[in-house]
């Protein structure tokens, strides 16, 4: 029987007294009032990929100037993309909400063209660049790939994980797998999993399920309970980032940034309490910066430094 290593209560108790980083510095980044203030995501040089509140386009941000640069308009665009190592291309999506199908695109930054990856597809979660080749799950239990200008598709290992139905997935190699490593632990509940995603050593999924964010081995064992965490995400193989938030049962009525390490210890809060709602964490590659928005469309990069 797969073992939670570390109970929420232990968590709790840790996040009191952890403090495993410094935050050197939080700033905000100038936004004058563009719709396309949430959702920030790191490009590779610094600045920042952001969306509307409900996902609709996508735009750059220049973190210093404030500058916008529109490079789509695709409703759900700003939904789970994925960008390349060298920020050149952006795997992202077209959200036909009549049909309740998707179609999905590589998007060149400099040009703003689009390449098809699948048409009127049914709902994708998470999709993936494997060195320059665009992967997603589509119907038929498979991944499709495309192999994009320059790269060849002959070296690479096939590895996806994504959810459907609220399940793990993971394709490796061909082989489609479902995991369910909460399986007989909810006091007999259904586990139902989101955010999942893989490290950047391909070794271990992080995903979210009943407010809690855990890690596992790619086979669904070793589960790690890292506590009350939600939209989490990788920072490097080891530490994980999130929003601890509440709400009324209509409205958050708070947010805050916190951290913790993969073994679900060093539970700490980053951001200051107050009054704004912070929202929506993610990581620079090197991680040092935290990029956030709050519920009022401001958005602010954080540099922390590891003690």
């Amino acid at each position: 029987m797969k073992k939670m290593l570390l109970s929420v209560t232990v968590v709790s108790a840790l996040f009191a007294n952890a403090q495993q980083f410094d935050v050197v510095s939080v700033e905000q980044v100038p936004t004058d009032n563009h719709e396309m203030t949430f959702h920030p995501r790191f490009m590779p040089d610094g600045n920042l990929l952001v969306s509307a509140l409900n996902y609709d386009g996508l735009s750059l941000i220049n973190v210093k100037s404030g500058e916008y640069t529109l490079l789509t308009e695709m409703q759900g665009a700003g939904y789970c993309p994925v960008i390349s190592k060298d920020g050149k291309t952006i795997l992202t999506r077209n959200m036909n909400k009549a049909e309740l199908t998707q179609d999905i695109y590589v998007l060149d930054v400099a040009t703003k063209g689009l390449k098809t990856v699948a048409k009127g597809i049914d709902h994708v979660n998470q999709m993936s660049f494997n060195g320059s080749v665009a992967m997603l799950p589509v119907e038929g239990n498979a991944v499709k790939k495309v192999v994009l200008k320059g790269a060849s598709e002959a070296s690479l290992e096939d590895l996806l994980v994504t959810e459907e139905e609220l399940k793990i997935v993971v394709y490796a190699n061909g082989v489609r797998t479902q995991l369910d490593p909460l399986a007989g632990q909810l006091d007999g509940c259904d586990p139902y999993y989101t955010w999942t995603s893989l490290s950047p050593d391909k070794s271990r999924i992080l995903f979210g399920c009943n407010g809690n964010a855990y890690v596992c081995n790619l086979d669904g064992s070793e589960v790690v309970n890292l506590g009350e965490l939600r939209s989490p995400s990788w920072r490097g193989n080891t530490h994980v980032i999130g929003m601890r938030d509440e709400d009324d049962g209509y409205y958050y009525t708070k947010s805050d940034i916190v951290i913790v390490d993969v073994a679900g210890n060093n539970y700490q809060q980053l951001t200051s309490s107050s009054d704004e709602i912070k929202m929506f964490p993610s990581v620079s590659a090197d991680g040092s910066k935290i990029a956030y928005h709050t519920t009022e469309g401001k958005i602010y990069v954080m540099t922390i430094k590891e003690k």
